[in-house]
């Protein structure tokens, strides 16, 4: 009566509730992955915040560096402009003091110039101030000519009178 009849509804069952295990396993293995899978998704998020925010740094630290050198180069061209200035306009006073020092030379030598020619025209005056009359034109020396009148070498007659060149008294005042 009982041959196996009522045993076969059983096995259909344990297919059943096998089929139902390995589903629940499987969506339960499903729940994991996907929490796994978030897990993961919001680590890369967390990475990508991160790296974003570090580039804003570096990007900030970056324009604080350009501004920083755009500053720095600035100030090297004031200074190189003040220092370039300062050689000039040092230059300028240099050409200016050996300018007049060249004018003082030369104003010193035609001084001196001028003194020394005073000096030697007073000693001049000086040594001939010990003579009585001025210098006399040189006399011709006699060749052999007849007792008349001498004649100078500057053909001035001597011992006559009158007037005209040559006539006069040679006296140096």
């Amino acid at each position: 009566m009982c041959s196996g009849g009522g045993g076969g509804g059983n096995v259909s069952g344990d297919r059943k509730k096998s089929r139902d295990k390995a589903n629940k396993r499987r969506q339960k293995q499903a729940v994991q992955r996907q929490a796994e899978l978030d897990r993961i998704a919001a680590e890369r998020q967390a990475i990508a915040e991160k790296q974003i925010q570090r580039k804003r740094e570096l990007e900030a630290q970056q324009a604080a560096a350009i501004a920083a050198n755009k500053q720095r180069a600035e100030r090297l061209q004031a200074q190189q402009q003040q220092r370039l200035s300062q050689m000039e306009q040092r230059t300028a006073q240099e050409k200016a003091a050996a300018q007049a020092a060249e004018a003082l030379a030369v104003t010193r030598r035609a001084e001196s110039l001028a003194a020394g020619n005073a000096v030697a025209s007073s000693l001049a005056v000086l040594a001939n101030a010990g003579e009585k009359q001025g210098k006399t034109a040189p006399m011709s020396k006699r060749k052999g000519q007849a007792a008349g009148v001498r004649r100078t070498s500057a053909s001035l007659t001597i011992g006559q009178t009158g007037s005209g060149s040559g006539s006069g008294s040679n006296l140096s005042i």
